[in-house]
């Protein structure tokens, strides 16, 4: 997302006067809830690529909730389920987006909450379609030739560990891609929503590849992707990709 050095400092300034307001009374829910919504909204007009903004805006709003006196902010609960959202944690972002429907049927957390559900549900079909076929072996025996950086251990999706996995390299095949709609954001213009790729590794396992601020078309269906510093949590946050064939 592009966006002026003007806007980004003045988001800047929001973060610092909330954080101000904070160390003034650190039980206020109120000042927590405007250092999330500062944080969030600083992810987005910096470009939606700062992991770090996302998990500190999910702290001052876990903070926020703390306070006995914020229980009736639907947008708190709204706000909250839109990072966890970003960050992939369904179950937690699908809890947030039913309280908010249950205190503000007017934010249309119950639309989101469909789109979600069907989004995963479209997911959990390909990847039971795709377990079942006889291409796996072929789409894996063609990752067996490709040359890694040598400074890059090779490893398989299941020997990675849940978080960051520093300096591994996981070498997958493309099978399906699906696109999902906007997610619900802060602040205007709208980047493009994430692709979700259904990718086959070395061993034939297939998993979904989440590839954020990318053209439909940048990757492509004979493609090789070889991803570096994966994270379980978020899938596969980083990654190199080519469009051709290595």
């Amino acid at each position: 997302m592009k966006c002026s050095e003007n806007q980004a400092q003045i988001v800047e300034e929001s973060i610092q006067h909330a954080k101000d307001a904070i160390t003034l009374d650190v039980k206020d829910g109120n000042s927590w809830y405007n250092l999330g919504n500062a944080c969030l909204t600083s992810f987005f007009v910096t470009g939606a690529w700062d992991h770090s903004k996302l998990l500190q805006s999910l702290k001052a709003y876990q903070n926020a909730e703390k306070d006995e006196r914020m229980e009736s902010n639907p947008d708190l609960y709204f706000n909250c389920a839109t990072v966890n959202h970003y960050l992939e944690n369904y179950e937690r972002a699908l809890s947030g987006f039913e309280a908010a429907a249950l205190k503000d049927p007017s934010l249309n957390a119950t639309e989101e909450v469909q789109k979600m559900v069907n989004l995963l549900d479209k997911l959990e079909n390909l990847l039971r379609g795709q377990a079942r076929t006889k291409r796996l072996a072929s789409l894996a025996s063609s990752l067996a030739a490709v040359n890694l950086n040598s400074s890059y251990k090779r490893a398989s999706v299941d020997q990675l560990s849940e978080g960051l996995n520093r300096a591994y390299s996981n070498s997958v095949e493309k099978c399906f891609s699906l696109s999902s709609k906007r997610m619900p954001l802060p602040c205007k213009p709208l980047p493009k929503p994430p692709i979700y790729y259904l990718v086959c590794d070395s061993n034939q396992i297939c998993f979904v590849l989440s590839v954020y601020g990318m053209r439909n078309d940048a990757v492509r269906v004979t493609c090789f992707i070889q991803c570096v510093s994966s994270s379980l949590s978020s899938l596969l946050l980083y990654c190199f990709y080519n469009p051709q064939r290595v």
